[in-house]
């Protein structure tokens, strides 16, 4: 019968045909994870790199300075101009022996906040076109403002300083009279940037010296 021969062709039809590969599917091949650099890693390279502790340091700082961290950073430190703008808007009158000092502190915050957000800004357009902090093209803006801000700091610093040992902070009548919270935040601010910037430089230092060490070792090795 049709029926039974039809059986029997089927049947030799699976005893002849190989069972597909399942080796290659869609021609795509195995591929590792991709590897991703730590900064502690590009730090050990730039110091194997360099030519001597200062070349360490500018490559260090301009790693640290790309880092998600510092980005991070960048952005919590916006708060601090926030603080700025405000308080020497509220006390902007309560200054008498220095009328400088709140509109100091008005300036230098709305001009940081604007570098900060400059910043961010050239960060995350750096991060959308996968360009390193080395490649990035420099914004002359940026520049500007960074010059400015660091002019208008050191005036800061003779308005704030040259007060402190006449200033009056409890009567408001009297002519040498700056109201406690605006004052006290201007010192302090000003003080505080001092320190940072020491403590900084004391980790850069550190930094340069244990690295260079290393790459000493491992190049007599």
């Amino acid at each position: 019968m049709s029926t039974e021969k039809d059986v029997e062709a089927l049947a030799s039809n699976f005893d002849t045909e190989e069972p597909p590969s399942y080796g290659t599917v869609d021609n795509k091949t195995d591929a590792g994870p991709p590897s991703y650099s730590s900064l502690y890693g590009e730090i050990k390279k730039a110091s194997e790199e360099s030519d001597g502790n200062v070349d360490f340091a500018k490559k260090a700082s301009a790693l640290i300075a790309g880092s998600v961290g510092c980005t991070i950073g960048i952005g919590f430190m916006l708060a601090l101009p926030i603080a700025y703008i405000v308080i020497g808007a509220v006390y902007l009158h309560d200054c008498t022996i220095q009328r400088m000092i709140p509109i100091y502190l008005i300036v230098m915050g709305s001009f940081s906040a604007a570098k900060n957000i400059m910043s961010l800004g050239e960060r995350f357009r750096n991060h959308r076109e996968n360009e390193t902090e080395k490649n990035a093209k420099p914004n002359p803006l940026d520049g500007l403002l960074g010059c400015f801000i660091l002019a208008w700091f050191i005036a800061g610093n003779v308005w704030i300083y040259s007060v402190y040992t006449t200033v009056n902070m409890k009567d408001a009548t009297d002519a040498n009279y700056c109201q406690p919270t605006l004052y006290l935040f201007a010192f302090w601010a000003t003080t505080v940037t001092y320190i940072f910037l020491g403590v900084m430089m004391c980790c850069c230092c550190c930094a340069a010296v244990v690295f260079g060490s290393a790459a000493a070792r491992s190049e007599q090795s």
